[in-house]
């Protein structure tokens, strides 16, 4: 049943109203594929990062795999400075794809009011003067699909953007911290 209204809706919007909805589910997928692709990475880099933390906490030399060690390697000397350099590169690499998540979670549900608006309008212009609720009402409900996948696509857009905000959080505190012990150490 559900199938089969989904594609007779297909013939029955207007184009900008299947751009709109086009547009929605192309932001979808890319909307899963940045999160699940930037939550491994980082999940990854975290679980780096806090081996290298403990091993420095152990009394050992900062680990290979740090950040911060990449970063020593290319310079002479260690300083403050040094370090923090390499955890505002670090931040740079590790906000990756965050910016794409809050413009889709802030601008889906504009798009998909814009197609409802449309559908709307299209389904008025072409009622005659015999306009009655039976004949307004499917239309509406119609229109009001464009919204309905908008904010579809702005709840885990905006979600997933929270998740990897704070995974990006954890990582920049353990870099600091990182820091902190190789500068007092």
């Amino acid at each position: 049943m559900l199938l089969e209204n989904l594609s007779n809706y297909q013939y029955l919007a207007n184009p900008v109203t299947l751009t709109v909805i086009g547009w929605l589910l192309l932001y979808l997928f890319f909307v899963f594929f940045v999160f699940f692709y930037r939550l491994f990475s980082l999940n990854s880099w975290i679980s780096k990062e806090n081996d290298s933390l403990n091993t420095l906490l152990m009394g050992d030399t900062l680990s290979d795999n740090s950040s911060l060690n990449l970063c020593k390697e290319k310079t002479e000397s260690i300083d403050r400075n040094v370090l923090n350099a390499c955890i505002e590169a670090s931040k740079k690499e590790a906000k990756r794809g965050l910016t794409f998540l809050s413009i889709v979670s802030s601008t889906a549900p504009f798009i998909g009011l814009f197609g409802t608006v449309v559908s709307i309008l299209v389904a008025f212009s072409h009622m005659g003067n015999n306009t009655s609720l039976s004949l307004v009402a499917p239309a509406i409900s119609e229109a009001l699909i464009a919204t309905a996948i908008g904010i579809l696509v702005a709840i885990p857009a905006y979600s997933f953007h929270q998740i990897l905000s704070n995974k990006f959080e954890d990582l920049i505190s353990i870099l600091k911290m990182q820091r902190d012990f190789i500068i007092n150490d």
